[in-house]
């Protein structure tokens, strides 16, 4: 994958432009589409289908606007925006009809083993919560820091196209592909749903953190596992994937694609805080962030040699 500039399509080029590897990474969103598609075929899974369409729409949209102000307003920069921000909108749509057609899963779930592993490590997520609901403004920042991933991957998008840098930024995109790839084979093979289906939290305690989590969230993944959802709708789509932590693989793509750019300081100070949130508010295991980590630095390595620079 190359990131000079080039005609996609040459009967396209008189309206939009995009780039060899933006066509490329629409064609692997495209292609997980159509898996998702055929996945839901296979598996017989009813589909609320208008919403997700009307989200496909607009990333289509999105994307054929990036091509144009490229082509005939010459605004390379603000192109790279539109287009990446349609590349990661559009993949991670199609990714979670993918996700939850993959329900019921196959494999037991690991949760036991990563509860004694996290015991080995001394973190025992019960008692993080409890230390955490003496602190409330505490838990209700990093409450606040836990839903902001998807927020800070638009903004680094929008961050590596303002300064110009089309590899730094396609190679973000990638990894944030590869590895959302990567995650979700581990996850199907060896499953987990994070200790809150494990562990129930003092009601008191849940409402002093803030937490989403409660019994009948923990049943509600646990269902999830055993018979998958009854209809896949935006309004079900939740974060299932607990090992690995894509939360954490999203915090650290943030902080490596900004460390040469002015919003280092402060995506590093927020994705500092972004560990204990995830670990808290997002329900994880500590082993599933390490695996996060893991994972991530397998994604940086492939994305390198997918992409080189111009």
């Amino acid at each position: 994958m190359q990131s000079n500039a080039m005609p996609a399509e040459p009967g396209l080029s008189r309206l939009v432009r995009f780039l060899p590897v933006e066509v490329r990474l629409l064609a692997v969103t495209a292609l997980v589409g159509a898996l998702a598609v055929v996945l839901v075929l296979a598996m017989g899974r009813s589909v609320n289908l208008p919403p997700f369409l009307a989200g496909y729409a607009a990333t289509l949209g999105l994307a054929l606007i990036g091509g144009y102000v490229r082509q005939a307003k010459a605004t390379p920069r603000i192109a790279l925006a539109l287009v990446g921000a349609a590349i990661f909108t559009g993949f991670t749509a199609v990714s979670s009809i993918f996700i939850f057609a993959l329900f019921p899963l196959p494999n037991p779930l690991i949760d036991p083993a990563l509860i004694r592993a996290d015991a080995a490590l001394g973190y025992d997520w019960p008692t993080v919560v409890a230390w955490l609901a003496d602190y409330p403004g505490l838990a209700w920042l990093l409450g606040w820091i836990y839903h902001t991933s998807l927020v800070q991957i638009l903004l680094t998008i929008v961050v590596l196209a303002a300064l110009s840098r089309p590899t730094e930024l396609h190679r973000f995109l990638l990894v944030g592909m590869l590895t959302l790839i990567l995650a979700v084979a581990i996850w199907w093979v060896v499953p987990s749903v994070g200790p809150s289906a494990f562990h129930s939290i003092p009601e008191a305690q849940r409402q002093a953190t803030g937490l989403y989590f409660n019994p009948a969230y923990g049943q509600h993944l646990l269902k999830l596992v055993e018979v998958g959802p009854g209809r896949i709708s935006p309004e079900v789509i939740t974060g299932v994937v607990a090992f690995p932590s894509y939360h954490m693989i999203m915090a650290l793509m943030v902080v490596w694609f900004t460390r040469a750019t002015p919003v280092f300081l402060p995506a590093l100070a927020v994705n500092t805080a972004m560990v204990p949130a995830t670990l808290t508010h997002g329900g994880h295991h500590l082993v599933d962030l390490l695996a996060g980590l893991l994972v991530f630095a397998l994604g940086v390595w492939m994305a390198n040699r997918l992409i080189r620079r111009a």
